[in-house]
Formats: C-alpha cells, sequence, structure tokens
C-alpha cells in the first residue's frame, strides 16, 4: 500500500489566522482541496490535524468522508512539524511507503501525484521519491517503509529533509512540469 500522510497541525503563524480553513477560488477549504487530492492518487491517506482539533476533525470526517482516509490527531503536534510526523508513522507501519504532503499545497496536479506513486511503485521500499519543478525539489516527497524508523526519530519544527542528506544515495528526483510542486500558502494573497 503506497499512502500519503497530510500534514495540517501547523500553527499558521505567517497567515495570520487557521489557513487551513481558508476558502479557495473552488469554494473548498485548504486542506479539504489538498486531502482530496491526495485521496484520488494514494491507496490510503493519513490527515493529522492538531491534538486539539476534535472539532475541525469532526467537520473534515464529514466533508471529506472515505473509506480510504483516517484522520489522526497528533498527540505532540504542539512541539512542531517533526513531531507530527513521528506521531504520525505510528499509525501507517502497514504501509510500502509514503508521501508527505503539506496541507497548504493544494494546486499540485493530480497528473503529477499519479505519476509520482507510478514512480514510487517501481522503486521499492528502500527509494525516496524527490519531485522537482526546474531543478528545485519540491513536495511531495515518497519514502519507502524502510524510512519509516528514521521519520519516526524525528522531532522539533524540522520536517523529513534531513533524511534526503542522510540517505542520500537513495534518492530519486523526478523533473516534472508542475510549479504546484512549489506553491504553498503562506499568506492570504497566495490563495
Amino acid at each position: 500500500m503506497i499512502g500519503a500522510i497530510v500534514l495540517g497541525a501547523g500553527s499558521s503563524r505567517r497567515f495570520g489566522d487557521d489557513k487551513r480553513k481558508a476558502r479557495l477560488p473552488n469554494g473548498r477549504l485548504v486542506i479539504e482541496q489538498t486531502t482530496e487530492n491526495a485521496m484520488a492518487a494514494f491507496d490510503e491517506v493519513l490527515l493529522v490535524l492538531r491534538a486539539d482539533d476534535h472539532a475541525f476533525k469532526a467537520q473534515l470526517a464529514v466533508s471529506l468522508a472515505s473509506e480510504h482516509l483516517r484522520i489522526f490527531l497528533a498527540p505532540d503536534s504542539a512541539l512542531g512539524m517533526g513531531h507530527s510526523l513521528a506521531n504520525a508513522v505510528v499509525e501507517i507501519s502497514h504501509w510500502e511507503g509514503a508521501f508527505i504532503c503539506l496541507g497548504d499545497m493544494p494546486f499540485i496536479s493530480m497528473k503529477s501525484l499519479v505519476m509520482l506513486r507510478e514512480k514510487f511503485a517501481q522503486s521499492g521500499t528502500n527509494r525516496i521519491i524527490v519531485p522537482q519543478f526546474e531543478g528545485t525539489d519540491g513536495h511531495p516527497v515518497g519514502f519507502g517503509s524502510d524510512y519509516f524508523a528514521d521519520i519516526g526519530k524525528l522531532s522539533g519544527d524540522r520536517g523529513a529533509r534531513s533524511l534526503l542528506t542522510k540517505h542520500d544515495t537513495s534518492v530519486t528526483r523526478v523533473p516534472m512540469a508542475d510549479p504546484g510542486l512549489l506553491r504553498d500558502i503562506d499568506t492570504p494573497a497566495d490563495l
């Protein structure tokens, strides 16, 4: 099983409000659109929210209802992205691989996500798949299950990028023509 972890446990400090709940021009919430994109491309999706997001979890369980989606409240989310990822990886031990999707990146094309999933399926559990746009590493990054133990040791506000350096000989970069691989939402103007 090749799944996606959608990280939506951040605090949106630069945005000024909860950017996960900001509306896109199509009317969908940012986190809904990102999660829907992932659900259409991967076998299973784990949406990671803040530890205290009980009401938001209930709302999203209705708006995103799918047997392929699990919503997880990361107990250590207040300590940063690394902690949220470490909490989440425990929930996916049965997966062969996981693509880490940032919840504020709803503009990645479906074609790109499907291509990344297919590339991973051809590569195996000892590979790391990194999409690139015009030579710049983007998201989501796919990790084979061989790296889940390393992800489980992450802490603080740093994500899994350090693993790309640590395991550089296992990294496969995939050039793609999708600017959405780099486009996140940091301010209301980014919507």
